[in-house]
């Protein structure tokens, strides 16, 4: 199978479109970044700060962690944050409590670089441990204020593009309202996905175009089997 350059970017085999931020210390669009900067300055002349927690994750990454959480190896978590634990034969139902908060590789929003879980290291203590939870971005919580001004800007379409694609839940991915995307070169991305070469990528297929990629998806014969669902729940139902 022949893959174009921008379909192994969007699955996060190639970065060579990103640039390093010595600001934000990730790898980023340009024009991703350079938003993300003016973004950045108005919140300090709002009083707050904006920092990035986590930006650009390649498939090798991605696959660590989903393969990990799907052998038992990395705890897998339900909605309440309480440890859900590994089935004897994993099943749909734990590709989807894994698929809840984590997603599959190659389809990763943070395969873009134009996609940045966010918070504000000054509204906490230097040693203070982000968990990136609901909680701590609700009313109240530690960056409750941050999340607000982010909010607001973006219902009024003024947030230098960026929206929040997991605003609500929608019954596929959980709420996160520290993950923040930049519009004009994700929705770009997401056009650049095709469920057959995924499918390739997952099993692995040709390692001439997988560069780095050293295993198969853990079960990928039932991600197969069901991809046409998954990517309409987990990928493709997010906020417009």
């Amino acid at each position: 199978m022949i893959w174009d350059a921008d379909s192994q970017r969007a699955m996060g085999l190639l970065k060579d479109h990103l640039c390093a931020d010595n600001t934000f210390g990730v790898e980023l669009d340009p024009e991703a970044g350079a938003a993300l900067q003016r973004l950045a300055k108005r919140a300090e002349a709002a009083g707050l700060s904006l920092a990035v927690a986590s930006g650009y994750r390649d498939y090798a990454r991605q696959l660590t962690i989903f393969n990990g959480k799907v052998r038992g190896q990395r705890s897998v978590f339900d909605d309440d944050g309480a440890v859900v634990p590994p089935p004897e034969s994993p099943d749909l139902a734990w590709l989807h409590a894994i698929l809840r908060f984590s997603a599959l590789p190659g389809t990763s929003r943070h395969h873009w670089g134009t996609d940045f879980d966010v918070w504000s290291p000054g509204a906490v203590q230097a040693d203070y441990v982000l968990q990136l939870t609901p909680a701590e971005y609700a009313n109240g919580g530690v960056f409750g204020e941050l999340s607000n001004w982010l909010g607001d800007l973006i219902a009024r379409d003024d947030a230098e593009g960026f929206y929040r694609p997991y605003d609500v839940d929608r019954g596929g991915v959980a709420p996160e309202p520290w993950h923040l995307s930049y519009r004009p070169r994700a929705d770009y991305w997401r056009t650049q996905l095709h469920l057959e070469q995924l499918e390739a990528l997952w099993r692995n297929e040709d390692d001439s175009v997988i560069l780095g990629v050293t295993e198969s998806l853990a079960l990928a014969d039932l991600v197969i089997a069901h991809g046409d669902m998954l990517l309409a729940r987990y990928v493709d139902r997010i906020a417009a």
